[in-house]
């Protein structure tokens, strides 16, 4: 009895556990769980919609409660197995395990389940079910997917900052020169460098909601040139990043492929 137990035990942990060594990328158990999770942020979005709720409150309550109810067993398993992680044994390693953001979540998600809410609490508390996608950082894939990302912008935080500082230069900029010329004939818009930065930072971004609009020759010349350079700007910080990501793929795929050293 005891034996098939901890053969239950061992293979639930090789389900739950991200950091269990598979062959798949993720889980059975784990992408049921995503699916699960998914369905729960579709609830608590359905629930801040007023057309919706009169006809289907019942329904989202008891899929709400069931979703619950999955998180709170789900939680004990994850418990209940994390001694078989090598990083959660010894002494203190279950007091790790608990403390990790993860878990933290984890928990929060479930207070609903032993605590009444209502109204807007409730609709928070369902809301950061969304957390739970974080958790796919720690399968093996996404995590190395996040190291090379990481080294990526590491080794050029030199090319990415100045390409930060030459955008706000130009959002600067722009913003000093639209306030200048357009202050006077829109204070509401314009009246201040802080208002014109926020023209500035829509039409850098290429969103143009068209609240904010120069009416003056100059102020439309400096505007489309602007739009022109956030563009250019724009494309720079991607092309660094996106070369950056290239360079790190290719150089753990060659580290992979190189053979032992003797």
């Amino acid at each position: 009895m005891i034996r098939a137990l901890n053969t239950f035990r061992y293979r639930l942990y090789r389900q739950l556990d991200p950091e269990a060594e598979r062959e798949d990328i993720i889980s059975t158990l784990n992408q049921f769980i995503l699916v699960v999770v998914i369905v729960a942020v579709v609830v608590a979005l359905l629930s801040t919609e007023p057309s919706f709720l009169p006809n289907h409150r019942e329904l989202l309550m008891g899929v709400d409660r069931t979703i619950l109810v999955f998180f709170a067993v789900e939680l004990a398993a994850r418990c209940w197995v994390a001694g078989l992680n090598p990083r959660h044994q010894g002494p203190g390693g279950f007091l790790r395990f608990l403390l990790r953001p993860a878990t933290l979540t984890d928990f929060v998600v479930i207070v609903p389940l032993f605590i009444d809410l209502e109204g807007s609490w409730l609709t928070i508390f369902r809301i950061v079910r969304v957390l739970r996608l974080f958790q796919l950082a720690e399968i093996p894939a996404a995590a190395r997917a996040i190291k090379a990302f990481r080294t990526a912008l590491k080794c050029h935080w030199f090319e990415l900052g100045f390409t930060a500082v030459l955008g706000a230069s130009l959002l600067l900029a722009s913003s000093v020169a639209l306030y200048l010329i357009e202050g006077r004939l829109q204070p509401e818009i314009f009246g201040s460098v802080p208002r014109a930065i926020w023209w500035s930072v829509v039409t850098f971004t290429t969103v143009g909601y068209g609240d904010a609009v120069p009416i003056t020759s100059l102020g439309r010349i400096i505007a489309g040139f602007h739009a022109i350079a956030g563009l250019a700007v724009v494309a720079m910080f991607t092309g660094i990043i996106a070369s950056a990501l290239t360079e790190s793929v290719e150089e753990r795929n060659n580290d992979e492929d190189a053979p032992p050293s003797p």
